[in-house]
């Protein structure tokens, strides 16, 4: 009995992959944010909600385990980048995991802004020190971001300054996908004054060395 691990891409009901959705309604059970799971509206089986507890969580998961049903972890974007894998893998044996790749909001706003990003650096700030990012950003020509919350573009591009780092173009997505989606481009010094969405990822790029 498999653990199905589904990237249900950057938000908007049309970029969730034909495969994932099928599976998805294979499932007993689906796991998920509260906008993921509405992504499956014709889902008729249990539906659990994610929350901050995680460790009730797993309690659960290995609950539905014992008794045979087929689960369904729908993750945001792809299950690769940043998401609940990694602990999905520590706490359930690997080869009860079935990984399903989905769409990123990051390779969804590289692929809006016509940049390819092969050899771009990817970091998330959830949970990462932010005084971190100056070194990473002179490092590399292209880095993308998944930010950590609406004043994460402002906050990022106000370290940048402090740290003397001005020449780079500052591309922020929010709502990418969805009906209201923006996406800005700017300096570092224009971006210090932005207030974003709630749901926005970055790229900044040195254009000398693209």
């Amino acid at each position: 009995m498999k653990i199905l691990v589904l990237g249900v891409g950057p938000g908007a009901a049309e970029y969730v992959l034909p495969r994932v959705r099928e599976l998805a309604l294979t499932c007993q059970v689906l796991i998920g944010g509260r906008r993921n799971l509405e992504l499956f509206p014709d889902f008729g089986g249990e539906k659990k909600e994610i929350g901050r507890d995680i460790p009730e969580l797993l309690t659960f998961m290995e609950k539905r385990l014992r008794e045979g049903r087929r689960q369904g972890v729908l993750v945001s974007g792809d299950p690769g980048l940043f998401s609940l894998l990694p602990l999905l893998r520590r706490s359930f044996p690997p080869e009860l995991l079935e990984v399903v790749p989905g769409i990123s909001s990051l390779q969804y706003l590289f692929a809006r802004i016509g940049i390819p990003w092969h050899d771009a650096a990817v970091i998330s700030m959830h949970g990462r020190k932010v005084e971190e990012l100056p070194r990473i950003v002179r490092d590399n020509a292209v880095v993308g971001i998944f930010t950590g919350g609406e004043d994460a573009p402002a906050r990022i591009c106000s370290l940048l300054l402090q740290e003397g780092i001005k020449d780079r173009k500052v591309y922020v997505g929010e709502n990418l996908s969805y009906e209201n989606e923006k996406i800005q481009c700017g300096s570092v010094e224009n971006t210090c004054g932005l207030r974003a969405g709630k749901l926005n990822v970055m790229v900044i790029i040195d254009e000398k060395r693209c």
